[in-house]
């Protein structure tokens, strides 16, 4: 039985999530209405798994995170939000959470999370690595494609490895430029540098010749106001979550 607590002032996801939770046994929900309700659920059920909605201000998020892991560093926090800033994802990560999910996502996308983080998460034990890439690759090219970033651009297979090391890990992402980038960079013989600008290159060209609406559909929020359109590493993680969902765990 994997126990969650749930803080989420969206009711209607809720009780969508709630629905597909009756065919989930081995999931038990405890849902919270306020922040101080939350943490009595924290001190008193022993989550296995905590699940945050972080929204504005970013602080008050923040705050719930680190008293919930003070009253129980064993249980998992799993943070939800709108918020796609990279400085706040990185901070989420310093904290020590297990998971950041980007709304908008359907409840089967954050049960599929729960267990991952419940069974795999610092087990040593990664069901990614036992399966065959090359049915990932084939959906990311036709993907990538569908949103309007063809095969020939070198943003296309740059993108390609990014999201795959990202589903794998989305610690990946709390370094994208020291680390992610660099990997790619080493698996295609180049430099990061140009792995950056050239990932960049293809989201803008989707977000010009692409299907504006398909993408409207992916990233309602999670757009950068000054560019219009997501971060490198905000396309890289909701792509790695529609990875993890076609490809469900086992």
């Amino acid at each position: 039985m994997i126990k969650v607590a749930l803080r989420d002032d969206d009711w209607e996801f809720c009780s969508a999530f709630l629905d597909e939770l009756e065919s989930e046994p081995e999931i038990e929900p405890h849902l919270a209405a306020t922040d101080e309700g939350f943490l009595e659920l924290v001190a008193g059920k022993y989550p296995d798994v905590a699940v945050l909605d972080c929204m504005q201000p970013i602080e008050r998020g923040m705050g719930l995170v680190q008293k919930t892991m003070r009253l129980q560093p064993q249980t998992r926090v799993l943070v939800i939000s709108r918020i796609a800033d990279d400085h706040f994802v990185t901070g989420l990560s310093e904290l020590g959470t297990a998971y950041y999910l980007i709304k908008p996502f359907e409840p089967r996308a954050l049960i599929a999370r729960i267990k991952w983080i419940h069974y795999y998460l610092g087990s040593g034990f990664d069901p990614l690595y036992g399966r065959n890439r090359g049915p990932m690759r084939q959906f990311l090219a036709g993907y990538l494609a569908n949103l309007g970033i063809p095969p020939n651009y070198k943003g296309h297979r740059y993108l390609i490895d990014a999201i795959l090391l990202a589903s794998q890990d989305h610690a990946w992402l709390n370094g994208i430029t020291k680390r992610l980038y660099p990997a790619v960079a080493r698996s295609n013989h180049t430099g990061a540098g140009h792995v950056e600008r050239s990932i960049r290159y293809a989201i803008d060209a989707a977000w010009t010749k692409g299907d504006l609406e398909q993408l409207q559909k992916l990233f309602p929020y999670a757009i950068d106001p000054a560019r219009g359109k997501p971060t490198n590493s905000t396309f890289i993680a909701k792509m790695a979550d529609i990875i993890n969902m076609t490809f469900s765990l086992p």
